[in-house]
């Protein structure tokens, strides 16, 4: 099998695989639906990681592509911020990439309960993240608000709250919080504005 049918079936088999199966996604299972050997793969990829990495991140690009084209066109922070946040106000459906961040909140967070020693899915998650902090910089710029390394932190500090207190809610509770979450987005808008923005003008 060439190395560009393993992503193409890898990516059809993410989207066959349910939220609640999402922790099977082991490689001997990946291995055993897509019939080839531990040695097969291992000529194309490092590792599952590897794997997931060079199928899913076009995919990234793309969305990332997308969102720096659409901030462009909306009124103010607010409505920026909750486009970037996206993944934690909307309710997808998380058993294909649609919506690709909430799949990896979920591959990622059943690995870390799990205490793997090595997180899978970390490198891509990674790169989730260092491209939406790229836009929420982008977004403040277009709102002439200053960034400084304390907004920075802030912005930072921000994400990961938010990735954690809807993984924490949805995940573990089945908790909704798309209403909580809008409204933290509309409270922090509104004190990067009070707080960065005035100084500037």
């Amino acid at each position: 099998m060439k190395k560009e049918e393993i992503i193409q079936k890898t990516i059809e088999f993410i989207n066959e695989t349910k939220e609640n199966k999402i922790d099977s996604l082991t490689l001997n299972v990946i291995l055993k639906h897509l019939g080839i050997s531990k040695g097969s793969f291992y000529y194309h990829f490092k590792s599952k990681d590897d794997l997931l990495f060079q199928a899913i991140n076009p995919l990234i690009k793309n969305q990332t592509q997308e969102f720096k084209q659409n901030i462009k066109k909306l009124n103010n922070l607010k409505e920026q911020f909750l486009l970037l946040f996206e993944p934690f106000v909307i309710d997808p459906n998380n058993d294909n990439l649609k919506h690709i961040e909430n799949f990896y909140i979920n591959l990622f967070f059943k690995e870390y309960t799990n205490q793997s020693k090595f997180l899978n899915t970390k490198k891509l998650y990674t790169k989730i993240k260092n491209d939406r902090k790229s836009l929420l910089i982008q977004a403040l710029k277009y709102n002439d608000i200053k960034v400084d390394k304390k907004l920075t932190t802030l912005i930072e500090f921000v994400d990961i709250t938010m990735m954690f207190y809807y993984w924490s809610n949805k995940i573990l509770y089945n908790k909704q919080t798309n209403n909580e979450i809008a409204d933290l987005i509309d409270m922090l808008c509104n004190l990067i504005e009070k707080q960065y923005k005035n100084k500037t003008n």
